[in-house]
């Protein structure tokens, strides 16, 4: 197996040029098979090499075993020279076939097989030439055909042949191959016509796809990039904002404090006034800082959703005692996650409902999971205030928000957070409410 693998190489080495990444069209595939039928014709010729010049030599044919002795040489050199070039190696062993069909025609006649080589001449050549060279094997197998005509008429030659056929019946067997290899020539050069066309356009297809392939990995290592230097941005502006925040914090403190006796009333309103907004500007800051750090530390891993809820409940008993909540959590499953992430959205969506919950009326939480084909579809559904169905989309987006400061607290970073987090494990998150019944949000999970 080692030496055919061999042998296989050297002949392809011998004749083919080319390597696999320069397949431009058929010209190519036409090249591969002419050297895959010499990889096998050789042996085959030399294996019949033997037999063949015997039975010519008992036959008294001698010049028909010479003829063998040189075809085999011929297929040799053609699979061996390095020197000649592929359309001479092609032309070669054409000729050969042909000399040797007209051999058989001469010497055996319609005992041998010297017709049907001439008919497999023109499949052989259609398959390795283009169609510009392709019909002239019709032309060469009707001038054969005539020159035997001739032959058989005139009596030319004592062969087997004028034995055997008068000068109609060769018309009639003759036309008939002309026929054929006429109509097989037309018919293999409508299907590789078809061939080439579907081959390069999927060499086009291709190429379109590599180059947008990297165009894609290009855009991506740029987002990658930018997004990197935003956070690092965002991490650095945050840090160093909140030390000129706290300093003026402390001078507001220091101000309230050891000159509370010699201000008035309005000043004093004034340093309330700085102070709260130096506490809602860190708020700020440290909401963009945590929206900025999402998925920064990313470790996926099983996540049972059951204990994130849990561990959420011990941590917000004071809030739920406080505003007299009700949470109620169905079982949850168990699925690839952001620990962290997946924690901080449940939380943020509880404290959302506790937030805008109806004066007077003891707030609910329910969280559910269903699973579907492809993910998990969670819901945390609460009967607060609700959501005017213009403004489903608006939530969503950092630092918005639809009611006042005064009214309710937050940064309007929140909702923010955590369409970033159901997005960063590939999954989505909208909210189904009116005004004055309640919110549904629901996100998904994909589960791969």
């Amino acid at each position: 197996m080692n030496g055919w693998n061999n042998f296989k190489l050297l002949v392809e080495r011998n004749i083919l040029s080319r390597s696999d990444h320069e397949v431009l069209g058929l010209s190519y595939w036409r090249d591969r098979l002419f050297t895959n039928i010499i990889v096998y014709l050789l042996p085959v010729s030399l294996v019949a090499l033997v037999p063949g010049v015997v039975m010519s030599i008992v036959g008294g044919i001698p010049l028909l075993a010479v003829y063998d002795t040189l075809a085999a040489i011929s297929f040799a050199i053609i699979a061996f020279n390095r020197k000649f070039s592929l359309p001479f190696r092609k032309a070669l062993l054409i000729f050969c076939l042909y000399m040797l069909s007209i051999m058989l025609l001469v010497y055996l006649g319609s005992f041998g097989p010297g017709l049907l080589y001439l008919l497999a001449l023109s499949i052989f050549i259609t398959l390795i030439f283009p169609m510009a060279i392709a019909k002239w094997s019709i032309v060469v197998n009707t001038v054969i055909c005539v020159i035997f005509a001739g032959v058989i008429h005139f009596q030319w030659l004592h062969t087997p042949l004028t034995q055997v056929y008068t000068l109609g019946s060769w018309i009639a067997v003759s036309s008939n191959l002309i026929f054929l290899s006429a109509v097989i020539v037309a018919s293999l050069n409508l299907l590789f016509n078809g061939l080439e066309t579907t081959i390069l356009k999927e060499a086009q297809l291709q190429k379109q796809l590599r180059d947008e392939s990297k165009n894609l990995q290009k855009l991506l290592a740029s987002l990658e990039t930018k997004n990197h230097e935003l956070e690092q941005f965002a991490y650095i502006a945050s840090h160093d904002m909140q030390e000129p925040l706290q300093t003026i914090t402390n001078v507001v403190d220091v101000f309230s404090t050891k000159y509370k006796e010699i201000l008035d009333t309005q000043a004093l309103t004034y340093l309330s006034f700085l102070a709260q907004s130096a506490t809602r500007m860190k708020a700020l800051i440290l909401g963009l800082l945590e929206y900025s750090r999402i998925g920064k530390e990313r470790r996926l891993e099983l996540v049972n959703c059951n204990t994130i809820l849990m561990e959420l409940q011990a941590d917000m008993e004071a809030s739920l005692l406080a505003s007299n909540a009700i949470l109620v959590i169905d079982h949850l499953p168990s699925l690839p996650a952001y620990p962290l992430e997946l924690k901080q959205l449940f939380q943020n969506l509880i404290s959302n409902a506790l937030k805008f919950r109806k004066e007077g009326i003891k707030p609910q939480v329910n969280i559910t999971a269903q699973e579907q084909e492809n993910q998990w579809t969670f819901s945390v559904s609460d009967n607060g205030i609700g959501i005017e169905e213009k403004f489903r989309e608006k939530i969503f987006i950092i630092f918005q928000r639809l009611h006042s400061k005064a009214k309710y607290e937050g940064t309007g970073i929140g909702l923010a957070q955590c369409r970033k987090i159901a997005e960063l494990h590939g999954g989505k998150i909208w909210v189904e409410a009116q005004k004055d019944t309640g919110s549904i949000f629901t996100f998904t999970i994909p589960k791969n």
